[in-house]
């Protein structure tokens, strides 16, 4: 049992579990909050919180503390602009009838030392004294004087738990008073429709589709009683290939699954339309083959995340829940930061993974992060093969009552000495202290992430491959917001991107055959798409690692989940090959559709450090914007607005991945076009863009701004591709490859690791 909190050297919060609710209330008092509701996702409120002190009294110095765990989004508060958003005031009312003396302060800490609970208000008594019935107001959010008050976190949460805590003698021991009841957050209404598709199947087998509805923010949506009419199209060979069953309408999450089973091979897709929302989606493909194949696909996340085990919120059995009935996930690991996870808590994975194991439908690995600062290693997802009551932390920031006798393995020398023996597996990844590739153990480090919400991190890949280090690549979550496999940003507090999948080719779908596509690096990453891809090198699968004297022959089989821009081959950490797939837009009425792309990183680093801001504006002289769509677009913040005919403007941010807008513009040889933002400012002729793309650097990691014509939208969905490298070098080469759809969609294969003599 934890019975304290806190970082070594950082102030402690004692949970006092020996106490009942009711003498925790007599001594330490406790805290209403008004309203106690439900909340809509990302709304703006007032909240007032009274604190009503218990027998413990403060006097000068002593300390009130109303904290939220990282990853509640909340928006910042301040108290200096009335009219502004999340402007917070403080009254201080006599528990006794009198005036009373107490003087107080008030801190806001955008991330504070309560670790999980990093945010938090302080109010500390200036002068006079806070007695026995006195009663303390705060206000978040105040909205009296314009403001629009205090934004509520942007993902659905059964209890929105506020930790209260009180500092009598400035010790930095803190003591937590009752919890408050009754808050939570519920989804808003659907704007986005996702329709999940199993990858592939046999004739005669059955399958799932899972249609999600989402809110602005991401949150799984789906309207009372609603019922998506489900049909197929894009049949090859012509005709319909699956069975549809009856949709099955589940309330948690809330979600709809159709039963289908495989009639006839071939290649399909589904169209799904939400009745009276105008919202629908297609799905991703679904190969269907009449005799099995040597390996088949499965959709998985290696770095899901964390649930309330670790820095998260939720239940563990959401968080495995989640991922299977609403994301649609055929494997999963739990990654809860192992600082954060006591003997007890451990002991709960373990029972959790075990509870949802189910071969054949949703196979789970036990799992945790190892969790140092990148100085001493970085942060590593360990998952497991087989059940395993140790645990090699890196850190402890609780206390238990009867501690974990197993020693902490601190930096990452004896910690890879510990694990390289073990049945274990490590993605490494770039997470909040990513991974320190000095040290490495081939032996079982034998992948690498390349996207998760952080952001898109081709950079860390290509450190590790200019190493030498044979990896297979992989994405995922490294969420902490309850939503594996289909986590959105918010408004980027915490996260920049949505999440990313890791695709494996197994033979089956069990811990054996999962273990061992991994094991091999038969597997490739997405940037959450289920974007259908094969490559091999001389007939090998990617992953592998062959020898030869000749010129290497890459092969590649791409079927997209939207048009296909363009395919790129990779050597290394250089691109030797490219096929454009999407020709320009052509020219209509004298109206020509441009596109502005911003991309890049801003520094290597945890998800704040990654996030590059784009905001700004595109000018016309001598021309007219007809229309304007966003491309690629991931925060519920982002957006484009077009004030006239001559000017857009935008809010959008990346962390490596690539965003823009479309624009249909009408203009001649003497039309400008004027860009702005932080990062970069340029003109240029229209003339020049319709005939050359235009491309700007910005600094930072691969920072960059396109401008070009706008793919066509008939480009091609599938391609196969073949490209023998005359130019071989010798030595060691790892040949991977890059698809981008034309909605900035992407995949990664892992690399065939070529020994050329």
């Amino acid at each position: 049992m934890i019975i304290a909190s806190g970082q070594p050297g950082q102030p402690t919060v004692w949970h006092d579990v020996e106490l009942s609710a009711t003498e925790r209330r007599r001594r330490y008092g406790l805290v209403a909050c008004t309203p106690c509701r439900s909340f809509v996702a990302g709304e703006w409120v007032a909240l007032e919180f009274t604190f009503t002190i218990g027998e413990t009294e403060l006097g000068p110095g002593g300390r009130l503390a109303l904290a939220w765990a990282w990853p509640l989004d909340w928006t910042d508060l301040q108290f200096e602009d009335p009219g502004g958003d999340g402007f917070t005031t403080i009254a201080v009312q006599s528990g006794h009838g009198s005036a009373t003396t107490a003087e107080l302060g008030l801190r806001y800490f955008r991330q504070g030392p309560f670790d999980p609970w990093q945010h938090h208000l302080e109010l500390t008594v200036v002068r006079g004294r806070l007695a026995e019935g006195d009663m303390v107001v705060l206000t978040c959010g105040d909205q009296s004087q314009g403001g629009k008050g205090w934004r509520v976190p942007t993902f659905r949460l059964r209890n929105l738990e506020f930790v209260t805590l009180l500092d009598p003698d400035r010790s930095d021991h803190w003591h937590r008073l009752p919890t408050m009841a009754g808050l939570s957050v519920v989804p808003g209404p659907p704007v986005r429709l996702v329709a999940i598709a199993p990858g592939d199947g046999l004739v005669g087998e059955t399958g799932t589709v899972t249609i999600r509805a989402e809110d602005r923010w991401g949150n799984a949506s789906l309207p009372d009683r609603a019922r998506p009419q489900v049909r197929e199209l894009c049949t090859e060979p012509a005709g319909p290939l699956l069975e549809l069953g009856e949709a099955v309408i589940c309330a948690d999450p809330p979600v709809v699954q159709v039963p289908i089973r495989y009639k006839t091979s071939g290649l399909t897709r589904l169209e799904v339309r939400l009745p009276d929302s105008g919202l629908s989606a297609q799905s991703n493909p679904v190969q269907i083959a009449t005799e099995p194949p040597k390996w088949r696909r499965f959709w998985g996340d290696m770095h899901s995340g964390q649930s309330e085990v670790g820095c998260g919120v939720g239940s563990m059995a959401e968080h495995f829940t989640y991922a299977r009935d609403a994301a649609g996930l055929q494997f999963i690991t739990h990654q809860g930061n192992d600082h954060y996870v006591s003997r007890d808590l451990w002991d709960l994975t373990r029972i959790e993974t075990e509870n949802f194991h189910e071969p054949g439908r949703f196979v789970t690995f036990l799992g945790c992060e190892w969790s140092p600062p990148t100085s001493d290693g970085g942060d590593r997802n360990v998952f497991y093969r087989h059940d395993e009551p140790r645990l090699r932390r890196s850190g402890r920031f609780f206390q238990e009552d009867d501690p974990d006798p197993e020693p902490d393995l601190t930096t990452a020398e004896p910690f890879l000495e510990a694990m390289r023996h073990e049945p274990v597996l490590i993605n490494m990844h770039v997470g909040g202290r990513p991974t320190n590739l000095d040290w490495h153990a081939p032996e079982i480090e034998r992948l690498a992430e390349i996207h998760s919400t952080h952001g898109t991190s081709e950079w860390f890949v290509k450190d590790a491959l200019r190493r030498g280090y044979r990896v297979g690549i992989t994405a995922g979550t490294d969420g902490i917001t309850g939503r594996p496999g289909a986590c959105h940003p918010g408004w980027r507090n915490n996260r920049n991107v949505r999440s990313g999948l890791t695709a494996v080719y197994a033979e089956d779908l069990t811990r054996t055959g999962i273990w061992e596509a991994l094991t091999a690096r038969r597997c490739y990453a997405t940037s959450g798409e289920r974007i259908g891809l094969w490559f091999e090198v001389d007939g090998q699968p990617m992953g592998s690692m062959l020898t030869t004297a000749g010129d290497p022959l890459a092969t590649i089989e791409v079927e997209g989940t939207a048009p296909l821009e363009s395919v790129e081959l990779l050597r290394g950490d250089r691109e030797i090959h490219q096929w454009r797939l999407a020709e320009p837009s052509p020219t209509a009425n004298g109206r020509h559709r441009i596109r502005l792309l911003w991309q890049g990183t801003a520094q290597r680093g945890t998800a704040r450090a990654q996030r590059v801001t784009w905001d700004g504006s595109l000018n016309l002289e001598g021309g007219t914007i007809h229309a304007v769509e966003a491309v690629n677009f991931h925060g519920g913040e982002d957006r484009a607005s077009q004030p006239n005919d001559t000017r857009v403007t935008w809010w959008n941010a990346t962390a490596g991945n690539r965003a823009g807008l479309l624009l249909e513009v009408e203009g001649d040889e003497h039309t400008i076009c004027s860009f702005d933002s932080p990062q970069v400012q340029f003109k240029f002729p229209l003339a020049h863009v319709l005939k050359a793309p235009l491309a700007r650097d910005a600094g930072g990691l691969d920072c960059q701004v396109t401008v070009d014509p706008a793919p066509d939208n008939d480009a091609p969905f599938r391609a196969s591709l073949t490209f023998r490298d005359v130019n071989a070098l010798t030595g060691t080469q790892a040949y991977w490859m890059r698809v981008t759809q034309i909605n900035q969609a992407q995949a990664w294969s892992s690399p065939v690791y070529v020994s050329r003599r």
